[in-house]
C-alpha cells in the first residue's frame, strides 16, 4: 500500500519538479495534494490527512516552522520533512523539536530525494505495524471482554474513526477433500489474511482487517464498501484458491460499542466449532479434557480482571502436577500449557515477543522427575502472565507511563534543566519509581536515555548538514564538543567526523 505525500512549497517550478520525480521513480509513494502556503497546507493536511509532508521553511502566511508547531501541537499523526536551503538550516533546527524527521536541503539531487524518502518509507511501514497492533491489541480487549475502560473505549474510537465492523470466520481449516494438518494453520491464515486484504483494499473504502483469533478477523470499512459484491467475492476467492469456506457477518458501527460487543457475544454464543479443531487430552481419571474447556476457565479469569486468583490457580496446577505419577503430571501439565499457548495466540501476545523456541509436548518429554515439571510449568505461565502484563500496556497506552515519559522527554530533551524529577512531576508518579521503573522497561538510565537521544538528533545534522561539529554539539544540547565527540564515539564505534565521511 502506497505512503500518500503532501507537497508545501511556494516555488511553483520546485513543486512541480518533486511531483514529477515522485511520480516516475518513487513506487512506494504518491502525491494525493499540494499547496503554496503554510495556511492552505495545514488545511489540506486536515482534509487530506496524508503520511507523509514535504514542506519548505519559507513560505508566505505561515512558514514551515509554524506549521510544524500546528502539526505537533494538535498531534497529528503524519511524518514531515523540512526542506530548507543552507543560509536557513540553523533557523530549520527548531523543527526537530516539533517532529520533523529529517531535512532535504536545497539545491537537491535526486539521490537526495530517493534516499530521503526510502527513510520515510521505512518509518511509515513500521508506524503502520505498530498502528496494526494497537488496533488488534484494542479489538481483543473490548470484544473479548478481557480489558475495558473509559480511555480504552475512547481511544477505540479515535483509531476506528466512524467505520462498519464485519466480523469473518473461517467456518473450518480442515475440509473435506484437502489435506491440512495442524502445521499448515499459519500459512492458511496468512493466506486467508492476504486475499481478504486484497479484496477490501480494491473497494477503495478506507478498510483495515485485523486479526482477533487464529479463525477470526475483523475488517473495518467505511460505509462505501459495496458489501453484497465484497462478500460474495471474499468467499468465492477464499473456496477457489483454499477450498475453505468463511462467514461474514456485520457487527455495527464502530461509534457504538455496547452494540458490537453483544453482537458478537450472541454471534459466539450460537457458534459451534468442529470437534476436530478441539485436540483432546485425558486427565489422571481417564475422562476426556479439553484444552478448549481448560481454555475458558482461564479466559473466564483474565476477563474478571482477577489477576492474583489466575496466578493462584497456575499454583495450584503446578502443585497437582508434581503430586501425580509423572506421566499424569506431564499430560496436566502439557493440557495447560496448550491452552496458553492458544490464549496467547487469540490475544497476540506473541505478536512483538516472539513464540516460545519450543513446542510444550517436545519441552515436557525429557523431564524425569515431579519437582522438573513443576519447575517447567512455573516458568511458562510466568512468561505468560509477564506477556499478559506487556499486552495490557500495548492495549491502553495511556496506562504506559513510560511511553508518557518518553514522549515527554521527546519534546523537552533540548533542555538544559530537564532532570527525571521533572518528567515525574509530569506523569504524576513518584522519581524513585519512575527511575526504577524507566531503567526496567528501557534497559537505559534517564541520563543515558537523553544521551543516545541527542545523539540520533545529532545524526541527522551529520548526515544533511555542512555545519561544524561544534555547531552540531550546540544545536543538540551539549556544552563541550570534545565531550561529544568522546561520547558519540563511544555510542557509535566511529567519531562524528567519521560518520559524516560514511554518509
Amino acid at each position: 500500500m502506497k505512503g500518500t505525500v503532501l507537497i508545501v512549497e511556494d516555488q511553483p517550478n520546485f513543486r512541480e519538479g518533486l511531483k514529477f520525480f515522485i511520480r516516475e521513480n518513487m513506487a512506494n509513494w504518491t502525491v494525493i495534494g499540494e499547496a503554496e502556503t503554510g495556511l492552505e497546507g495545514w488545511e489540506k493536511a486536515l482534509a487530506l490527512k496524508p503520511d507523509l509532508i514535504l514542506m519548505d521553511i519559507h513560505m508566505p502566511v505561515m512558514n514551515g516552522i509554524e506549521l510544524a508547531e500546528r502539526i505537533h501541537s494538535h498531534g497529528l499523526d503524519t511524518l514531515f520533512i523540512i526542506i530548507t536551503g543552507f543560509q536557513d538550516f540553523q533557523y530549520a533546527q527548531s523543527a526537530i523539536r516539533y517532529g520533523a524527521m529529517d531535512f532535504l536541503l536545497k539545491p537537491c539531487s535526486d539521490e537526495d530525494i530517493t534516499r530521503i524518502l526510502g527513510i520515510a518509507s521505512k518509518k511509515l511501514q513500521a508506524k503502520r505495524r505498530d498502528q496494526q497492533t494497537v488496533r488488534e491489541h484494542l479489538l481483543r480487549s473490548i470484544l473479548l471482554r478481557v480489558q475495558m475502560n473509559q480511555e480504552l473505549t475512547s481511544h477505540f474510537l479515535r483509531l476506528f474513526e466512524d467505520s462498519q465492523l464485519w466480523l469473518i470466520t473461517i467456518t473450518d481449516y480442515c475440509p473435506e477433500g484437502k489435506n491440512y494438518g495442524a502445521d499448515d494453520l499459519y500459512v492458511l491464515q496468512y493466506g486467508i489474511y492476504n486475499i481478504l486484504q486484497e479484496l477490501a483494499l480494491a473497494e477503495d473504502a478506507g478498510a483495515k482487517l485485523l486479526i482477533l483469533k487464529e479463525d477470526q478477523f475483523i475488517l473495518s470499512v467505511s460505509s462505501g464498501l459495496a458489501t453484497t459484491c465484497w462478500r460474495d467475492h471474499a468467499e468465492l476467492a477464499v473456496s477457489e484458491y483454499l477450498g475453505i469456506t468463511i462467514d461474514s457477518t456485520l457487527l455495527g458501527s464502530s461509534t457504538d460499542i455496547d452494540q458490537l460487543v453483544s453482537a458478537y457475544a450472541d454471534y459466539d454464543e450460537q457458534r459451534v466449532l468442529p470437534a476436530k479443531l478441539m485436540p483432546l487430552t485425558v486427565d489422571h481419571t481417564g475422562k476426556p479434557h479439553t484444552v478448549e474447556a481448560v481454555k475458558n476457565e482461564i479466559m473466564s479469569l483474565i476477563i474478571s480482571g482477577d489477576l492474583p486468583a489466575l496466578h493462584d490457580y497456575f499454583e495450584k496446577v503446578g502443585g497437582q502436577a508434581a503430586s501425580l505419577q509423572l506421566t499424569d503430571g506431564k499430560i496436566l501439565v502439557i493440557n495447560h500449557a496448550l491452552a496458553l499457548h492458544q490464549i496467547s495466540e487469540v490475544l497476540g501476545l506473541f505478536a512483538q515477543q516472539g513464540k516460545p523456541a519450543e513446542p510444550p509436548l517436545q519441552a515436557v518429554d525429557p523431564l524425569t522427575s515431579s519437582p522438573e515439571l513443576k519447575s517447567w510449568f512455573k516458568a511458562a505461565y510466568q512468561d505468560f502472565e509477564n506477556r499478559m502484563d506487556r499486552w495490557k500496556q500495548q492495549a491502553n497506552p495511556y496506562v504506559n507511563s513510560i511511553q508518557q515519559a518518553i514522549d515527554y522527554i521527546e519534546e523537552h530533551y533540548l533542555d538544559s534543566e530537564l532532570t527525571i524529577k521533572q518528567v515525574a512531576e509530569h506523569i504524576h508518579l513518584n522519581p524513585s519509581y519512575l527511575s526504577t521503573l524507566f531503567k526496567k522497561e528501557t534497559g537505559e538510565t534517564f541520563t543515558g536515555f537523553v544521551t543516545k537521544l541527542k545523539l540520533q538528533k545529532a545524526q541527522v545534522l551529520l548526515r544533511n548538514t555542512d555545519l561544524k561539529i561544534s555547531e552540531i554539539c550546540q544545536t543538540v544540547g551539549f556544552d563541550d564538543s570534545t565531550y561529544f565527540s568522546s561520547v558519540f564515539k563511544k555510542h557509535f564505534q566511529v567519531s562524528p567526523s567519521e560518520f559524516r565521511q560514511q554518509h
